[in-house]
């Protein structure tokens, strides 16, 4: 009997349409002894025969294989929900879930960490904004950054354009350590015109998404990813956005995850409503210095 690879099942699976994470987690729970139990009686187990022929679904899982195979010679650890990781993203250190609907989660983490990052212990915040950010923003992102990395505190963000990209330059200026969490592939890199600062926080840093191969940045899925910036962090740093910005589906799942929310005291739409439901509102350097000092222990 062939050994079932729960990474291999997950990836297959996420091929059904109209089949997404939250129906795969579910299904996979449903199966007791997965590591001890023949792919027959996995499809069985898993009750999607209105899905999925057994013969497409053994297709598929055989298919996953090589893809998996090719992930993995691309230097990408893959990491699930289901089995222990190195990284405890998936058992309230790294992803502080609050008793959150696990099948909120990820099934399934793709890495690169050619520098071998421990995260184990260490603070992270996540400093988010928008695309189109002012020049007051700029500044204050570089400042609040070269704090929190002389801190000794890894920085997360999304690639984004704007202040994302402006916090993870700060990050890798300052040889500090970085996380970039990405809506698509670890086989590319969007926006493409950031492929040379993804190399750079890969000196000291990752790359993570929850996507495999292939898979390309849409809206739907850089929505997914703001939810994953929000998971992976103690603290999310609101720096600019309006109110239908990007960055406040991150927001969003901060306030669902008991995050804390640090906001910058500008004009705009999203910083407004943050500050107003609780975010603790800093105007300079000076204030997030102060506050930090008061709120983290």
């Amino acid at each position: 009997m062939t050994t079932l690879n729960i990474n291999t099942l997950i990836l297959s699976l996420s091929k059904i349409k109209n089949f997404g994470r939250k129906k795969i987690f579910k299904s996979i729970s449903l199966i007791e002894n997965l590591n001890s139990i023949s792919l027959n009686k996995v499809y069985r187990g898993l009750k999607i025969d209105t899905k999925i022929s057994e013969t497409e679904f053994l297709s598929n899982y055989e298919e996953s294989g090589k893809d998996l195979k090719k992930i993995i010679n691309g230097n990408v650890e893959i990491l699930n929900i289901f089995e222990n990781d190195k990284f405890n993203f998936f058992n309230n250190k790294i992803f502080l879930n609050n008793n959150f609907e696990q099948s909120e989660f990820p099934n399934q983490l793709f890495l690169i960490n050619k520098s071998n990052l421990n995260l184990n212990n260490k603070k992270i915040f996540t400093v988010i904004g928008t695309r189109n950010n002012s020049i007051a923003s700029k500044d204050i992102t570089e400042k609040i950054v070269n704090y929190l990395v002389k801190k000794q505190v890894i920085i997360a963000s999304g690639l984004a354009k704007g202040i994302d990209t402006i916090a993870h330059q700060k990050v890798v200026d300052l040889n500090g350590t970085g996380i970039a969490i990405l809506g698509n592939g670890l086989d590319s890199i969007y926006p493409s015109e950031n492929r040379d600062l993804a190399k750079r926080i890969l000196i000291n840093g990752i790359l993570l998404s929850e996507y495999p191969f292939g898979v390309k940045a849409e809206g739907f899925r850089l929505v997914e990813r703001d939810r994953i910036q929000a998971m992976i962090a103690s603290d999310i740093v609101l720096i600019e956005s309006e109110i239908d910005g990007g960055s406040m589906h991150a927001i969003k799942w901060a306030k669902k995850l008991n995050k804390r929310i640090w906001c910058f005291d500008i004009n705009t739409s999203g910083n407004i409503d943050a500050i107003k439901n609780g975010a603790i509102k800093f105007s300079n350097l000076e204030e997030f210095i102060n506050n930090f000092n008061n709120e983290i222990k």
